[in-house]
């Protein structure tokens, strides 16, 4: 039995190399060829695997089709009975090859395996996977028993993930609605169960995954929002009329305790996203797991959505609000402060200024002016009570500087979440 690597590639110039390496060095005469599909990279990687790896296949694309539309590429120019799929940032151990290879010649209802994932910290992150309900977040199983037989799970990471290729004669294409990843791994598993073939785990299966992607990190709401996509489309194609409710409960309270800005607004683009999307997600569940939904279960769905966009939105809005700086308000302080400078004016000259429109009788007026204003310089009064003044003018414009920036802040984030639910593509 031979294998079909297949790698999507998307400006992996920096990991390039060290994964085709790791291939080239520990796959023996059990690898059949090797093809990476670049996908409109703008770094230098499909130079590099020109010039470095000649003898793998290089099928450059005009656009990015994500991991998906990538991989549809790759197995429909691959030859092999088994296509092995891998992350361009993922290195191959040795004996990684055989591991995969046997586990469907030990297990014939075995249709997808993968194997042991570890991070650059040689920590394992990923020993299979299954998802958790009610949310549907997916739960990397982290523990492994080297001396454990390969293993029934509900699914295996993309990174590192071998196909029989009656597999996919069977099951048909990756979905590329989970654009640009995320998921679609999990839902072929899914998709492959309902046909009666199962996905393995086996533990001497090994490579790194070195996450080389600084999507989290350089486009915050775009990587939240992929990922909310992914998710909620694979409920749309998954769940059933008595999960959802569950899920859309969970995800509700979800939405009201969430603490990330980036994640409440990319909730509200996934959302929307899907609500636009939701025929044609309907009519993929149609195609893939076979059946219709009732008018019910689309009601459902709309409704669902609808209220997690809501939901996600108000949080959003709340959170483009900021907070007031340490201690109080800045205009309660501002306020205070000012009412603090009236009684000092009014103690200097024995006149509140908010008096001034009063008509002062002339003996008062002489009063005040002749008599008590020179006896208080006299006696050092007004030099005391002028310093407090100065005190207080100084703290007042620092409070009214502080008020400021801190309704130019508000303004900033209110208009970055408009410019985002507007203008922002995270596609």
């Amino acid at each position: 039995m031979q294998a079909s690597v297949v790698i999507p590639v998307w400006n992996g110039a920096s990991v390039i190399d060290r994964c085709l390496e790791a291939v080239e060095a520990y796959s023996e005469s059990q690898l059949l060829d090797v093809i990476c599909v670049d996908n409109a990279s703008t770094d230098t990687s499909a130079q590099r695997i020109r010039e470095n790896h000649p003898t793998v296949k290089l099928l450059s694309q005009p656009v990015n089709l994500g991991f998906a539309g990538g991989v549809n590429v790759g197995i429909k120019h691959s030859r092999a009975d088994v296509v092995v799929l891998l992350n361009q940032d993922c290195i191959v151990r040795s004996g990684w090859l055989s591991a995969l290879l046997s586990v469907f010649e030990r297990h014939p209802e075995a249709g997808i395996v993968g194997g042991t994932i570890f991070d650059a910290e040689d920590q394992v992150h990923h020993a299979g996977a299954k998802i958790h309900h009610p949310d549907a977040v997916g739960v990397h199983i982290t523990t492994v028993d080297d001396d454990a037989e390969p293993k029934p799970v509900e699914y295996v990471t993309g990174a590192l993930y071998a196909i029989r290729r009656i597999t996919w004669e069977t099951i048909g294409f990756f979905d590329e609605g989970f654009y640009p990843a995320y998921y679609e791994e999990c839902d072929y598993c899914y998709r492959a169960r309902r046909h009666g073939l199962e996905t393995y785990y086996t533990p001497h299966a090994r490579a790194v995954h070195l996450f080389s992607s600084q999507e989290a990190a350089s486009v915050p709401f775009k990587h939240a929002a992929n990922q909310h996509a992914a998710r909620y489309r694979f409920v749309c194609k998954h769940f059933n009329g008595e999960e959802l409710p569950q899920f859309f409960a969970a995800e509700c309270d979800a939405v009201s305790t969430e603490q990330y800005f980036n994640h409440a607004v990319g909730r509200v683009l996934a959302a929307r996203d899907i609500l636009r999307g939701l025929p044609d997600i309907i009519e993929r569940r149609r195609q893939d797991i076979g059946g219709d939904l009732n008018a019910q279960t689309r009601r459902l769905l709309m409704q669902g959505f609808t209220r997690i966009l809501r939901s996600s939105l108000a949080v959003a809005e709340e959170m483009s609000a900021l907070s007031s700086p340490p201690g109080s308000d800045p205009l309660v302080c501002y306020e205070s402060l000012q009412q603090q400078e009236y009684e000092l004016l009014s103690r200097i000259y024995f006149k509140s200024p908010e008096d001034d429109d009063e008509v002062e009788s002339g003996l008062r007026w002489f009063w005040r002016l002749f008599v008590l204003r020179p006896l208080s310089f006299l006696i050092g009064r007004d030099y005391l009570l002028f310093s407090q003044l100065n005190t207080l003018h100084v703290a007042r414009l620092d409070q009214l500087k502080d008020f400021l920036v801190w309704r130019v802040g508000n303004m900033e984030r209110r208009l970055e979440l408009l410019e985002v639910l507007a203008d922002y593509d995270y596609r």
